[in-house]
């Protein structure tokens, strides 16, 4: 047994830790290879042992939330991924709603609904844990994460902190918690009253939409490029005008209903995903002049 095995055991015997674990599953787009050591950790204090762990040990670590908007490198991810699933608390006051980061966003809107709340309704079909939404300022039908954001408790390597809301750091996909050696373990957001079959039916219509742009059709990470306002149109748009719809590298192919989705046809790699998002973007400069931004990230270990 090795010291990195040993160390698992002492910090919670009944730890679920996997050595060499498949990841690909575990993702919205079906592919990627394994983590060094995937682990579940079930509380603040675990993720703080853990982390601890890596750095006395010199281990690099990840923190994986649902999976979706990332896209994981054929060779897997090194060192610790350390998942947020397990991590689901709940605390319901008058106008505020705290939640552990492994929620899902759709779980979290369903059960505000039947309560007459809203919380993260206008997220509702998107396939993200909270943390994550938190993490990118998830936004969608003129609404964002931001705009409901309270606070969030984060472990960093010097410990756990509250980070509160300010205004400055949050923009368009952006959030304070980007570029930053954390995680995000709780958030909290403000809550608004309504009549629950009113929200109900306008998180049917978001659902219903993101079925038909096609997000379910093939396994994918949604919209694969940000929307740059100042392009003039979104960057589906601009791609399907430079006539790449159906474009294909490998078995990645840009999808024939939605411009700004590619998926996985069941026999890509991550390589071909990312080759086919390169190539994209290239042939939209040299039509165009614009640069379009990724919004998926890219996980693991690439060349």
């Amino acid at each position: 047994m090795s010291i990195i095995e040993e160390m698992l055991a002492r910090i919670n015997p009944f730890l679920f830790w996997k050595k060499n674990f498949p990841l690909a599953n575990l993702t919205t787009f079906k592919l990627g290879g394994p983590a060094d050591f995937y682990v579940e950790p079930q509380n603040p204090e675990e993720f703080q042992a853990l982390i601890e762990l890596c750095q006395r040990e010199g281990l690099p670590w990840f923190i994986l939330g649902s999976g979706a908007n990332i896209l994981i490198s054929d060779k897997g991810v090194s060192g610790m991924t350390l998942a947020t699933k397990r991590l689901r608390t709940f605390s319901l006051t008058e106008d505020r709603l705290t939640l552990g980061a492994g929620w899902e966003v759709d779980e979290v809107a369903s059960q505000c609904q039947q309560l007459g709340l809203r919380c993260l309704d206008f997220a509702a079909g998107m396939p993200s844990s909270v943390g994550g939404a938190v993490w990118m300022n998830a936004r969608c039908y003129d609404h964002e994460v931001s705009s409901i954001f309270v606070e969030a408790k984060v472990l960093s390597p010097q410990g756990l902190t509250t980070h509160p809301y300010h205004r400055d750091e949050w923009d368009y996909k952006v959030s304070p918690f980007q570029g930053r050696n954390l995680v995000i373990l709780e958030a909290t957001f403000q809550l608004t009253q309504d009549e629950p079959q009113k929200i109900l039916q306008e998180m049917e219509f978001y659902r219903n939409d993101r079925t038909q742009k096609g997000h379910y059709r093939a396994p994918c990470a949604g919209s694969i490029f940000k929307n740059n306002r100042s392009f003039g149109k979104p960057s589906g748009a601009i791609i399907d005008q430079v006539g790449l719809k159906g474009l294909q590298v490998g078995g990645a192919r840009v999808s024939d209903w939605h411009a700004n989705i590619i998926i996985n046809t069941g026999l890509a790699s991550a390589s071909d995903v990312r080759n086919l998002i390169q190539l994209v973007k290239e042939r939209v400069y040299d039509s165009t002049g614009f640069l379009l931004e990724e919004e998926v990230l890219y996980v693991g270990d690439w060349d």
